[in-house]
C-alpha cells in the first residue's frame, strides 16, 4: 500500500482569494510550494490534490478554466521534477450535499482506490477546518497551515473534527515536519 499526502489547493499550494481563484491569471503558486513538494516526493509519498471548486457551481468560472489551472500547475511543477499523482475537485455547492465536497471524503476514497493508499500512513494538509475534518474523517494525520484567507467559521463541524494533529506556518514547514517525523521513526 502507498502513502499519500492529500493537499488542499487554494491557500495551501497557491495564494487564495476571498473571491475564488477563477482563472489562470489569478493563480500563483507560493514560492515554497516546489521545495515542499520536492521533500514530500523524495520521502516517497503520492501527491494528491483534493479541492473544492464551488466557483464552478456558482457560475463564476467554468470546468475548462479550472482544468486549465490544473494543467498549468502540472506543467510548472514538472519543470522542477515534481509530479502530482492526481487532482480531484468538487464543482458542487454546499447545498448539493454531494460526497465529493470537503469535508466529505468521496474524492479521498476515490484516490485511495485508484492509487492503493494506506490512509493511516498518510497526511492531509490544508488551511481550513474543512481540510482538517476531511483528513480526520478519512483516518489520515492532519496538518493545518496558516497561509489561507478563510473566515475562521468552522460551520457545523464538531470541535474534535477541526483540531489538527499539527499546525505549521506553511506547506514547507509541514513537509519539514513530516521529514523530521519520518527520521525519528527510522532512528527508533
Amino acid at each position: 500500500m502507498n502513502r499519500a499526502i492529500f493537499l488542499d489547493r487554494d491557500g495551501t499550494l497557491n495564494y487564495d482569494s476571498r473571491d475564488y481563484i477563477k482563472n489562470l491569471a489569478e493563480f500563483r503558486l507560493f514560492p515554497f510550494t516546489v521545495p515542499a513538494l520536492a521533500i514530500l516526493q523524495r520521502l516517497g509519498y503520492k501527491l494528491v490534490v483534493i479541492t473544492n471548486q464551488a466557483c464552478i457551481g456558482r457560475g463564476l468560472t467554468t470546468t475548462e478554466a479550472v482544468e486549465a489551472i490544473h494543467s498549468f500547475m502540472h506543467q510548472e511543477l514538472s519543470k522542477s521534477g515534481i509530479f502530482l499523482d492526481r487532482i480531484y475537485y468538487c464543482p458542487h455547492l454546499k447545498e448539493e450535499r454531494c460526497n465529493c465536497r470537503k469535508p466529505a471524503i468521496g474524492n479521498v476514497l476515490k484516490a485511495t482506490a485508484e492509487l492503493q493508499i494506506d490512509l493511516e500512513r498518510s497526511y492531509f494538509i490544508g488551511d481550513t477546518p474543512k481540510d482538517v475534518a476531511t483528513g480526520k474523517r478519512a483516518g489520515c494525520r492532519t496538518i493545518q497551515v496558516a497561509t489561507g484567507v478563510w473566515d475562521n467559521d468552522p460551520g457545523d463541524l464538531k470541535p474534535e473534527e477541526i483540531e489538527p494533529d499539527f499546525k505549521t506556518d506553511d506547506l514547507l514547514k509541514a513537509a519539514e515536519l513530516i521529514a523530521r517525523l519520518e527520521s525519528s521513526v527510522r532512528c527508533e
